[in-house]
């Protein structure tokens, strides 16, 4: 894992952030057990290519004036327009401490679902997960190629590894499939049309 190297940022103005976004920087504040609200800037690119690498929800090592922090992204704001981060939150943590926090669902085999004629309905986009710090997975994999019209996926239909449990109901469901067969269909309609032996 990269060390992001960032600069602590003293706020004079509401007017800094938009200085430092101008300069290719991101704001920034990190918080946790060990710090109470360190304000820090860090460059756009190198954290965008960490994010890339590490997940929105990842957890990523920052080096602040010489002292290292492994830390929990809790949140990235992004620009509406441009997509381009304009502020992060971290957390720092203890690699050893079980933490609980949301990671994305990595929905795989999605063509898979439309071969069939259905119609994938996502119900969720995250899942809220505990485990160590350094088991934290970037996401959790839904395998979509065995379902089929009306077939309901659940969290309980998730295989994790022993030292990850899930947050939620595990009876909550992930995705659904919904719309007719187009083989059944195509086959129905040309039944209907055929003519009627007497």
């Amino acid at each position: 894992m990269n060390i992001l190297n960032c600069n602590i940022r003293v706020k004079n103005s509401r007017h800094d952030a938009g200085r430092i976004r101008r300069m290719g920087k991101v704001p920034g504040v990190l918080y946790g057990e060990q710090v109470k609200n360190l304000l820090f800037e860090i460059g756009e690119m190198e954290l965008s290519r960490e994010i890339v690498r590490q997940g929105e929800h990842g957890v990523i090592d920052v080096n602040i004036e010489g002292t290292t922090h492994r830390t929990l992204i809790k949140e990235v704001q992004k620009d509406p327009v441009t997509h381009k981060i304009i502020h992060i939150d971290l957390e720092g943590i203890n690699p050893d401490k079980t933490i609980q926090t949301s990671v994305p669902i990595h929905f795989i085999n999605e063509d898979k679902v439309a071969q069939s004629g259905g119609i994938l309905q996502k119900e969720k986009s995250s899942v809220k997960i505990q485990c160590k710090a350094s088991k934290l997975p970037k996401y959790i994999n839904v395998d979509l190629k065995n379902l089929k019209f009306g077939d309901v996926f659940k969290l309980s239909n998730i295989e994790l590894a022993s030292e990850i449990t899930f947050m939620e109901d595990v009876n909550t469901v992930i995705a659904t499939v919904t719309g007719g067969n187009t083989n059944e269909a195509t086959t129905s309609a040309e039944d209907a049309s055929a003519p009627t032996e007497i």
